[in-house]
């Protein structure tokens, strides 16, 4: 489907991937979970589901977008672009259940210009403010990637992640109250081939990630005009995408959706699913602990 990002063949071993479903209950309570993306329907195409799961399960959600989205529009300016793509995402979190949202501002389709520790360290300040255990973003190592922005985000995430712990990284934070925290568990998604060894059934989530992508009106109508002006050129049309409003709109995220997030539930016999490469907590030592740790 025209402008929609397109999962292609995905392996793992079989025995080597987890199924993750709802759980009952707010089990991750005082948990918090961080979605980073440079652009606003990074995270409703590939993630929102997922969030909205562990929002429901107790975790306290944030959003960082590391891009203005100033090129993703059909026919506005580029100032244009970059109000209404941001008028979209405070919709968008309205409708997520995320809590706040970080715009780092970063000119789109620019970030490879970029200096990698300069929004490493942006990031390792923001996971360190707002304790973060679980990131969402794009996969550091996706194969690919045609958008710069993503992979020089992901990259950035993926360092971030690891050296926020560190008291030799960034000590001034310290003088200012906070201290080091390492993010503990990834999700990554990729819109190339990935080693996925995680499949999250969102069927429970699935009307919440319409809402979510529903909200990103400039850039689902972007993608809607695209794929009229190619059916033209065919000399076709399809009536119920003809009128770009709201009905429209509806009707191309439902398709986009329920065609990508079916496909990908259908093999493990869910009816949605988002796919990932899960990182989670080492739990190298645990055994070790649960054998000789003492109380203090």
């Amino acid at each position: 489907m025209l402008g929609v990002p397109q999962l292609r063949d995905q392996t793992a071993p079989a025995a080597d991937i987890f199924i993750e479903r709802a759980v009952s209950g707010t089990p991750h309570q005082g948990k918090v979970l961080a979605l980073i993306t440079p652009h606003l329907d990074d995270g409703p195409f590939f993630a929102s589901g997922t969030v909205a799961k562990l929002l429901k399960e107790g975790y306290t959600g944030y959003f960082i977008r590391t891009s203005n989205d100033e090129k993703d529009s059909y026919d506005l300016t580029l100032g244009e672009t970059v109000l209404a793509n941001e008028q979209d995402a405070r919709a968008f979190l309205k409708v997520s259940g995320l809590k706040q949202m970080f715009d780092l501002g970063y000119r789109n389709h620019r970030m490879d210009d970029l200096s990698p520790t300069e929004i490493r360290a942006r990031l390792i300040f923001l996971f360190r403010l707002l304790r973060v255990d679980t990131i969402f973003s794009y996969d550091p190592w996706g194969h690919y990637e045609e958008n710069p922005d993503h992979y020089v985000t992901a990259q950035a995430v993926e360092a971030a992640c690891w050296m926020s712990g560190g008291h030799l990284d960034m000590p001034e934070h310290f003088a200012a109250g906070l201290k080091p925290h390492s993010v503990s568990e990834k999700y990554y998604f990729a819109r190339g081939p990935q080693l996925v060894n995680r499949v999250v059934d969102i069927g429970p989530t699935f009307e919440t990630k319409l809402a979510c992508l529903r909200a990103c009106r400039t850039m689902v109508t972007h993608m809607i005009k695209d794929l009229n002006a190619s059916l033209v050129d065919r000399k076709l049309r399809i009536p119920a995408l003809s009128d770009v409003g709201s009905a429209a709109i509806d009707e191309y995220t439902k398709v986009a959706l329920q065609t990508s997030d079916h496909a990908a539930g259908r093999k493990y016999g869910l009816d949605y699913a988002e796919t990932f490469h899960h990182i989670g907590p080492d739990r190298s030592m645990e055994e070790y602990i649960a054998r000789n740790a003492v109380p203090l």
